[in-house]
């Protein structure tokens, strides 16, 4: 006779995550720690769930694997997000919805352009004539962007499109002149001592974010799973500033990043899952910085953003969800 537990239902979930971007990395927590699973058996304690965790090493990877079905929940950048969302708008067969943030840094903290350690380039106006890279349409590449208009030399700055790892390897190589990118490659670069940062992306004010896109049509008929893995991305957050200690170590472990790298992280990014009007004004810029470099077209950025999913899992764990007028303003001390 088959036992109880061979006889559950088999349910399967794809969440997607990025190991190599500090700011997504709420799913570690959950992975690591079962939150997802614990909450899906409270859920449905007569199913037998299995998570399929998929490691990207950006966002556009995780997007396609959700087109084609084999993710549910994916955490990504804001500009892929974003182009996520198009994406749902104008293909037949895919809708995405967005539901909430995971790691923020205020503007632009979390981001830095990054020269070689014994460069002569000491501040943004020493680019003029210079060769940079980024990641082509990211939001280190918008960050770049604004610190060469408000230098006034963006036209004489050569911009080529690397990916993280080419970009920082190039920097210790010395092979360009520098390199935009976000964490934790300038923290890693810095205590290599292969690189030092030549600006933080604060000097923007342009809020750097990650958050979570999901399939839309599996959200509607998944509400309670859906709720569930919210739950899950708020109990990692709180856990992340409860225990600051075994959350870096859980990083690491994860990541494969140095303990050092990790606590750094931890100190570095606000995770927090609520979604503000100062943050619906950023998807709007990033929206607009991706139409004005031919990387989208239009997306009704307030259709795509549905916060109803996080709210109930706020109330589920006995939180209180900030009020209409909280969420106008700054984000508030303790998410």
């Amino acid at each position: 006779m088959n036992s109880g537990a061979s006889e559950k239902e088999q349910v399967t979930i794809g969440v997607g995550y990025q190991t190599v971007t500090a700011q997504t990395w709420g799913p570690l927590i959950m992975k690591n720690k079962g939150f997802f699973e614990e909450e899906l058996q409270k859920v449905d304690p007569g199913k037998q769930f299995s998570i399929d965790w998929q490691n990207a090493q950006s966002g556009p990877p995780l997007t396609n694997n959700m087109i084609a079905g084999k993710l549910q929940f994916a955490d990504m950048g804001d500009m892929p997000v974003l182009i996520n969302g198009e994406k749902g708008e104008i293909m037949p067969n895919y809708d995405s919805v967005f539901l909430g943030f995971d790691g923020k840094g205020r503007s632009g903290k979390n981001e830095a352009i990054l020269v070689p350690k014994n460069s002569s380039i000491y501040s943004v106006k020493d680019l003029a004539g210079k060769t940079v890279g980024t990641p082509i349409g990211s939001s280190a590449h918008r960050m770049l962007l604004a610190e060469l208009d408000a230098a006034h030399i963006t036209d004489k700055v050569d911009i080529v499109g690397q990916d993280a790892t080419v970009g920082v390897n190039n920097i210790a190589q010395q092979k360009i002149d520098a390199y935009a990118i976000w964490e934790p490659f300038p923290t890693l670069a810095v205590q290599k001592g292969v690189g030092r940062i030549l600006v933080g992306g604060e000097d923007t004010g342009i809020d750097y974010l990650d958050g979570i896109v999901a399939d839309r049509k599996w959200v509607k008929e998944h509400e309670e799973y859906t709720v569930a893995f919210l739950k899950a991305l708020i109990r990692a957050h709180d856990f992340i500033r409860e225990h600051p200690d075994e959350a870096a170590k859980i990083f690491a472990k994860e990541s494969g990043y140095s303990e050092r790298v990790a606590r750094e992280m931890v100190k570095a990014i606000r995770f927090d899952s609520v979604v503000y009007q100062r943050d619906l004004r950023t998807l709007e810029g990033s929206k607009k910085f991706l139409q004005k470099s031919h990387a989208m077209g239009d997306l009704n950025v307030t259709a795509f953003v549905d916060v109803s999913y996080l709210q109930k899992a706020f109330q589920e764990l006995g939180k209180s969800y900030p009020d209409d007028g909280q969420l106008q303003g700054d984000w508030l001390t303790q998410p």
